[in-house]
């Protein structure tokens, strides 16, 4: 080799040097390692989140059964309450009933005895009739006090259920059978049950007879 071609040679070794591989460097080692964390971070994160899921369904079952659980409790109350508070309404009607039968009883006689005064004895002061009658007016007052009401059917025709005949009038009208001819004695109620029903006289159809 010339002196000329090993000038050349070296100039070109010179401007183009041989690439050697280097080692890595920490910063090129560390991005797996920091990849590799991230991966298990979110794995652990996602195992977390499982878990929390999990928790919260059991909550929500536990609260769901404890409500039903409370309702129930709730409905079992209510009905207990409610039967015990019919038998304290019973238990104070069957106390107090025997009371009211005994003053509607009196009224009754009073009432009673007034009519006859007044039918056997008809020039009788008025003054006398008036004072018996302001003491039944007082037993009436006595009753209302308590929640005893006095009451009339409205219809004209005979109620069973509320009413009492003390009297049949016979008649050939078919039309009046079993209407009203004559209220009597009012009836009496407590909390919507019949103390005493009122007392009426009624018509009672009767087929008139063939003449022979």
């Amino acid at each position: 080799m010339t002196e000329e071609q090993q000038a050349t040679f070296t100039d070109t070794a010179t401007q183009s040097p041989i690439q050697t591989a280097l080692p890595p460097t920490e910063q090129e080692i560390a991005i797996p390692a920091a990849e590799d964390k991230n991966v298990e971070l979110i794995e652990q994160t996602f195992q977390g989140m499982q878990q929390l899921l999990k928790t919260m369904q059991g909550l929500k079952q536990d609260f769901e059964t404890k409500v039903k659980y409370d309702e129930s409790k709730e409905r079992m109350i209510d009905t207990l309450h409610s039967e015990l508070q019919s038998y304290r309404e019973g238990l104070h009607f069957k106390i107090l009933r025997p009371l009211f039968i005994d003053l509607i009883s009196l009224y009754d006689d009073i009432n009673h005895i007034t009519d006859n005064m007044q039918k056997e004895f008809p020039g009788l002061d008025a003054t006398i009739i008036a004072n018996i009658e302001s003491f039944a007016e007082s037993v009436e007052e006595m009753l209302s006090n308590n929640g005893v009401e006095t009451f009339q059917v409205a219809e004209e025709t005979f109620v069973s259920n509320k009413q009492r005949t003390l009297r049949a009038i016979p008649t050939t009208d078919a039309s009046l059978d079993k209407h009203i001819a004559r209220r009597l004695r009012k009836g009496f109620l407590y909390e919507n049950r019949v103390l005493r029903p009122e007392m009426v006289e009624t018509y009672r159809y009767v087929a008139e007879q063939p003449q022979a």
